[in-house]
């Protein structure tokens, strides 16, 4: 049959094993180098990318690609060291071409070895990301100046206004400067709040993990809320568990969550934030935050997590509706997921699921049935 027989190529192995399947690229410098670091091929995409052409390369130390800094730091010897001890070393930096200009270069070395073990040298990789690197200084600059145009303005306004609000004895004057130091305070968080989203998607935001308690970060991230939440209950569930998380980024996620619960939620209602092992996954464990709100239009399911959506049920509450993207993209950094169903007390579950730290425990979600209250008055 057909579907029985290999798959034989059209040409003979002899041919295939011949021919340099390297040479030709054009969008990679790749390059062979010996143990020392001398140039052995030289590809097309390195004769664009560094501008020399193969008779002039062969033979000579990778070094002539890095700027004179670089050489004298030893960089060049550091990246080799590294990818023979790891297998391979990444690096991002200036480097040189032939006519001295500098382009910025993404360089991965990777170690070769012959069947005993033994180093026979290195494979480099390098791609020219100078025009990627260029828009993105601009576009960080850009941020950084709207961030303190924005800000600096927000942030007298809000300071006048709160002056106004502890000082002024008539309560409908009172209540005017209350107003212009909420939005006020409700500006400088979407401003946060769009920087934060124009550092995820470069990966301009570093997590540094460690060692967090959950149930500690959640506490805390409603009491910060306290202000948000006061006309809402929230009940915490008690747990033990353990996650290697960025402390700073898992509190954002939950500040949104559980923040946007008490937004979508009527005044009264109690927002339920549960612990629970994953049915699916024993590594894992599941958060859920639980309202009784309005909920989620099924057909906003698949998109709500994307940037600038917002659902159908949310057009007068303000906001850009990039919440949920810096949710989803924070989450999946540390590895994990988030999805929004049906919710178990009538309004949404924003589920997201953390690998568990390896701690060596079973992974018990909580120390007791009973739950944690937090009056938000």
């Amino acid at each position: 049959m057909e579907g029985d027989q290999a798959w034989r190529p059209g040409l003979d192995q002899e041919t295939l094993e011949r021919a340099d399947w390297t040479s030709q690229v054009k969008d990679y410098a790749i390059v062979r180098l010996d143990r020392d670091g001398l140039v052995l091929s030289w590809n097309a995409g390195a004769e664009l990318v560094k501008g020399y052409s193969r008779e002039e390369i062969l033979g000579r130390s990778f070094e002539v690609f890095y700027p004179p800094e670089d050489r004298e730091s030893g960089l060049p010897r550091r990246l080799l060291a590294v990818a023979e001890a790891d297998g391979r070393a990444e690096h991002q930096g200036w480097r040189l071409r032939r006519d001295g200009v500098r382009f910025w270069g993404d360089v991965v070395i990777t170690a070769v070895r012959g069947d005993s073990g033994q180093l026979l040298g290195f494979v480099k990789v390098t791609r020219d990301l100078t025009e990627q690197h260029l828009l993105e200084r601009s576009r960080q600059q850009f941020v950084a100046g709207v961030t303190h145009d924005f800000r600096s303005p927000l942030t007298s306004i809000e300071g006048y206004a709160a002056m106004l609000v502890a000082e002024l004895t008539d309560p409908v004057l009172g209540d005017f400067a209350s107003r212009v130091r909420s939005n006020a305070l409700r500006l400088m968080k979407l401003v946060d709040l769009m920087v934060e989203h124009c550092q995820l998607p470069i990966g301009s935001v570093r997590l540094n993990p460690e060692q967090v308690a959950l149930g500690a970060v959640l506490r805390t991230v409603v009491d910060d809320l306290s202000t948000t939440v006061q006309d809402h209950e929230v009940s915490i569930q008690d747990t033990d568990v353990e996650l290697r998380a960025d402390l700073t980024a898992l509190a954002r996620v939950f500040t949104n969550l559980i923040g946007n619960a008490a937004k979508y939620s009527p005044p009264g209602s109690r927002i339920d934030v549960l612990v629970e092992r994953s049915e699916d996954a024993a590594d894992a464990v599941d958060i859920v935050v639980a309202d009784r709100g309005r909920g989620i239009d099924p057909e906003d399911r698949d998109t709500i997590f994307d940037e600038f959506v917002r659902g159908r049920r949310a057009h007068d509450d303000g906001g850009f509706g990039l919440g949920l993207s810096v949710v989803r993209a924070l989450v999946e950094q540390h590895g994990g997921a988030v999805r929004i169903d049906d919710g178990r007390f009538g309004g949404t579950d924003v589920t997201v699921r953390l690998p568990l730290a390896d701690t060596g425990s079973t992974g018990s979600t909580a120390n007791g049935p009973g739950l944690q209250t937090a009056q938000g008055s």
